[in-house]
C-alpha cells in the first residue's frame, strides 16, 4: 500500500522543467519525489540509460524503479543515447538538518531585519557597499542583501556565472554564487547544477514576475514546512522590496498547473504572527526555482 502511495504521488509529481539541463536541446521531464527510506517509486517509462547521483540515497533500476536508501538529496537521470537528459528525478529523501553555517546566515539576515525596524534604506548601503563599493548610485540590492549574509559566516562564494568550464558540483557541501544580480545568480546556480524546485533552510529563491522576466528578484529562505500534495509554507526574508527588508509566509504549490500562480496565501485562521511576517506577497510575482545553497 505504502509503495502504491508513493507511485501515484509520483506521478502527480510529473512538472515541465525550467531549462536546468544544459545537456539536452529539449527540456526534459522533471519529476519531484519526496520520499522516507524504504519507500520505492515507479517504474518510469522512457527509453534510455537510468542512473542516480549519489546511489548511496537512491537507487535506480534498469527499468525507472527509484528506492529511497538514506536521508539526503538527489537527482536520479534517465539520459538517452546521446546522452541527453530526458527525464530529471529531483528525490529528496527524510529530512537532513540544516548546516550550521547556513543556519548562521539564515539567523544574521533576521537579525538584520530586526536592526532594520522597516526603515527605508539609501540607494548606497551596506550591502550594495559590500558587492561593489564604487557603486555610489546604489542599485538593485536583493541578491546582495542575500550574499552579504554568506560571506558574513564564511560560506564558500564562486564569483563565475555561466561558467562553461566549471564542473558540476557533485556533493552538497555549503556554496553560493557571488552576485548582485538576479540573472546572474540563476545562471550561476545552473552552471553548476544546483538549482531545485524543492525548498530548504537557507535555499535562495528566484521569483518571476508574471508578464515580464522570470529573474526578477531573490530572497533567502529561512524556514519550510511541509503541508502535503506539494505544498510547502514559506518563511523568507527579503531585501529591497520597496527599500526595505521584509519578512515573508506563504504558501508555495510546486505542482501548480500554472507556475505563474504557484504563491498562496496562507488562510486567515494560520495567519497568527503579523509582528513579524507579512502574509500577503507581491501579487505577481512567482516562484521560479531555488538555488541550492546545500542538500
Amino acid at each position: 500500500m505504502k509503495k502504491a502511495l508513493v507511485l501515484f504521488l509520483a506521478l502527480l509529481f510529473i512538472l515541465p522543467l525550467m531549462p536546468a539541463e544544459a545537456a539536452s536541446k529539449k527540456e526534459p521531464k522533471l519529476i519531484l519525489l519526496p520520499m522516507q527510506v524504504g519507500d520505492v517509486a515507479g517504474p518510469f517509462e522512457g527509453e534510455g540509460t537510468w542512473e542516480a547521483q549519489h546511489a548511496d540515497i537512491a537507487s535506480v533500476t534498469a527499468d525507472g524503479k527509484i528506492t529511497a536508501l538514506k536521508d539526503g538529496y538527489t537527482l536520479v537521470l534517465l539520459k538517452n543515447k546521446k546522452n541527453e537528459v530526458i527525464v530529471r528525478c529531483e528525490v529528496k529523501v527524510g529530512s537532513l538538518p540544516t548546516p550550521p553555517e547556513i543556519q548562521q546566515a539564515i539567523d544574521l539576515a533576521i537579525e538584520d531585519w530586526k536592526e532594520a525596524n522597516n526603515e527605508a534604506f539609501p540607494k548606497y548601503n551596506l550591502y550594495t557597499k559590500w558587492f561593489n563599493p564604487g557603486a555610489k548610485n546604489g542599485f538593485g540590492w536583493c541578491g546582495a542583501f542575500v550574499g552579504y549574509q554568506f560571506d558574513e559566516v564564511g560560506v564558500t562564494m564562486d564569483k563565475e556565472y555561466r561558467a562553461k568550464s566549471a564542473p558540476p558540483l557533485k556533493d552538497g557541501s555549503p556554496f553560493v554564487v557571488r552576485q548582485a544580480s538576479q540573472t546572474k545568480l540563476f545562471e550561476g546556480f545552473q552552471s553548476r547544477n544546483r538549482l531545485s524546485n524543492i525548498p530548504q533552510p537557507g535555499y535562495i529563491v528566484i521569483y518571476g514576475k508574471r508578464g515580464s522576466t522570470p529573474y526578477t528578484h531573490v530572497a533567502l529562505v529561512t524556514a519550510v514546512q511541509e503541508m502535503g500534495e506539494g505544498v510547502y509554507m514559506l518563511d523568507t526574508v527579503e531585501g529591497n522590496l520597496n527599500s526595505r527588508i521584509r519578512r515573508y509566509r506563504y504558501l508555495y504549490d510546486s505542482l501548480a498547473q500554472r507556475k505563474e500562480r504557484n504563491i498562496l496565501e496562507i488562510p486567515v485562521d494560520m495567519q497568527n504572527d503579523p509582528d513579524n511576517y507579512m502574509y500577503k506577497y507581491v501579487d505577481n510575482f512567482f516562484v521560479n526555482t531555488f538555488g541550492q545553497t546545500w542538500y
